[in-house]
């Protein structure tokens, strides 16, 4: 699109054959894409015979292998050849499957103090502040060094814990503008979204990513996850938050669907 000419028209340049919002959706989409190289993780029971994978962790990381078993039939598990020597359990070497993490057994008490409704709507309304403005007030200066000083340090043992904190981070490095971490912590978040399988873990990723990047690829994602709770009867809280958090960003960052 960056070699599309402008063409005049009346004392007015415009593209040819779409309009100019159409060119900046247009290159909001690419940009979002910039640098990006798309990977597909299926699940194990998507895997088909003769699908190929690269194995991600584990003893055989970095081999290429074929699927010759797949669900079905009596079959359990999926298997893959490597080298054409030996099976091996697709099973046992998904990405995140044998992450090894030390246990701290005096940290139980963490996912109740992740749970800050103070700092984690604070930070979602001063985010909601910086889109409109560009500045951050000092109340929300204050409050993004209070996460950071909370929990900046804090060891976390599961996935569920560190997208609750990597949530909280990401968003307070945004408002204090301290790009190196910022940067840092989103090369870590988008390497785990692979091995995050929860549903409303993997949707906190995705919505904290929307909303400190205005990416239209983590726009859509977090669609995919979110929407389908709009349906639901009695949605838990902590989904009406996501889709709230959601909805507001679209606002924010002027992408509502029309």
């Amino acid at each position: 699109y960056n070699f599309l000419p402008r063409v005049s028209s009346g004392g007015m340049t415009h593209f040819p054959y779409l309009s100019d919002d159409e060119m900046g959706n247009l290159r909001w989409v690419a940009e979002s894409y910039s640098n990006e190289l798309p990977v597909y993780v299926p699940d194990s029971d998507r895997l088909l015979k003769g699908d190929r994978v690269r194995i991600t962790s584990g003893y055989f990381t970095g081999m290429e292998a074929e699927v010759v078993i797949q669900p079905g039939g009596g079959h359990k598990d999926v298997m893959a050849r490597i080298l054409d020597c030996m099976w091996v359990p697709l099973l046992e070497v998904k990405p995140g499957e044998y992450e090894l993490i030390e246990l701290n057994t005096k940290g139980k008490h963490v996912y109740t103090h992740l749970d800050n409704d103070r700092l984690r709507e604070g930070l979602h309304d001063a985010l909601g502040r910086y889109h409109a403005s560009g500045s951050v007030s000092e109340e929300d200066t204050r409050l993004a060094r209070e996460v950071l000083r909370s929990y900046g340090s804090l060891r976390a043992e599961t996935d569920v814990m560190r997208c609750k904190i990597y949530s909280l981070l990401l968003s307070a490095y945004k408002l204090l503008g301290e790009e190196d971490e910022f940067v840092r912590l989103l090369a870590t978040m988008r390497s785990m979204l692979p091995a995050v399988k929860a549903a409303q873990s993997r949707a906190l990723l995705l919505v904290t990513l929307y909303g400190c990047t205005d990416s239209s690829l983590y726009r859509q994602m977090a669609h995919e996850v979110v929407d389908p709770w709009r349906g639901e009867s009695s949605p838990k809280k902590s989904k009406l938050s996501l889709i709230r958090r959601l909805d507001d960003y679209d606002g924010w960052l002027n992408h509502e669907i029309s």
